[in-house]
């Protein structure tokens, strides 16, 4: 039976909600990153304040002083979602003018000017503005960065330091460097994973319920017949349909009719083997792959899965409604492989067997030539 679901949080409404405000699950993993960033530059700053202090060296000392202040606002800002844009654009600044005041003040072989590049990441991965945007603002670092390092490399600094601080500084800048771009680098590449995961489950599986969705188990069950064919294993096929579903619908509404979906699915889903497999297979119907078992196995699982469905009630207002399964049972004998398309059709034949029995019972059709059997014999 072919019906239409409606749900509180349907994907119009998932997309309202993202083109009204609402953060996607990337640009809130890259606020966090960016918060993570600010944190640790902030502390980083907060530590060169105490060195240049050392050093007598004022001007760089108020500089870090300035940034500090200044990672302290970001990370206000970042908390506030009207604020995070002035918050990205803070950060790009703080960046280069450190890096430009640092080089300036103290000279190019101190390394601060490394942390520019990390500037470069930063915009790729934004979620703000076109790509067209994003190329000028990085060609316009990449220009900044090339002039300053024209112009500043072989200037005299403001502050000689001695050579030991010196090259100090600057190997802690290159490990500072490359440790942010391993954090952004691993960082986006769990989200990558995770988004992959995500996506593969939305590929394969059903919305509402969770179970398989047809495709994946059409494919699955393509497998399982290779594996068939080497092992010599028998496969079967239980196919069962939620008895009276629209009526349920039409007379409680399709919100309660997803409840009872989820409800049998979830029954479905404990109630099998391990190593069987489960499907929505369309509408109100669910398709069990079992694998290893012979028709009399998967006939004795049919009865369980009907009593623990029976057992099943599902709060509706102020009384409760009771849930029946009405299954179609096959075997795909190893000795003689069919088609997908014929064993479903004797599980969908042994289906409208029992439906027309008078429903919640299992029939089973062994072979394509043998009759519908019940438990104890032919129908």
């Amino acid at each position: 039976m072919a019906y239409s679901t409606s749900t509180k949080s349907s994907p119009g409404t998932r997309l309202i909600g993202r083109l009204h405000g609402a953060p996607s699950q990337s640009e809130r993993s890259f606020w966090r990153l960016l918060f993570r960033t600010s944190v640790m530059a902030g502390v980083l700053h907060a530590a060169f304040i105490l060195l240049f202090y050392a050093l007598d060296v004022t001007a760089l000392t108020l500089v870090n002083i300035g940034s500090v202040l200044l990672y302290a606002l970001i990370c206000v800002l970042l908390s506030r979602s009207g604020a995070r844009f002035y918050a990205f654009g803070l950060l790009i600044f703080e960046i280069q003018t450190h890096a430009v005041l640092a080089s300036y003040l103290i000279g190019w072989d101190a390394g601060f000017h490394y942390y520019a590049i990390i500037a470069i990441p930063i915009i790729t991965l934004a979620n703000y503005d076109s790509q067209r945007t994003k190329g000028a603002a990085i060609t316009g670092l990449i220009t900044l960065m090339v002039a300053t390092d024209a112009l500043l490399r072989d200037t005299a600094p403001i502050h000689v330091l001695p050579g030991y601080i010196l090259d100090a500084l600057h190997f802690i800048n290159l490990t500072g460097l490359l440790t942010i771009l391993a954090l952004i680098v691993a960082f986006y590449s769990r989200l990558i994973t995770h988004t992959e995961h995500k996506l593969r489950k939305l590929a394969t599986t059903d919305p509402l319920t969770g179970l398989l969705n047809r495709r994946s188990m059409i494919e699955i069950w393509q497998l399982e017949l290779a594996t068939q064919r080497r092992s010599g294993n028998p496969l079967s096929l239980i196919l069962c349909d939620i008895d009276n579903f629209k009526k349920v619908n039409d007379t409680h509404g399709h919100e309660v009719g997803d409840r009872v979906l989820r409800a049998v699915s979830n029954t479905l889903s404990k109630g099998i083997r391990q190593s069987d497999h489960v499907a929505r297979w369309g509408g109100e119907e669910f398709l069990i792959l079992m694998i290893g078992a012979p028709i009399g196995k998967a006939e004795q699982l049919a009865h369980q899965l009907r009593t623990a469905i029976g057992q099943l009630v599902v709060p509706v207002d102020e009384h409760e409604l009771t849930i029946a399964l009405t299954f179609g049972v096959t075997e795909i004998p190893a000795h003689a492989p069919h088609s997908q398309e014929a064993a479903i059709a004797r599980a969908d034949a042994a289906l409208y067997a029992g439906k027309h029995a008078g429903r919640n019972c299992v029939r089973c059709q062994p072979h394509e030539s043998a009759e519908i059997l019940t438990t104890n014999g032919a129908v």
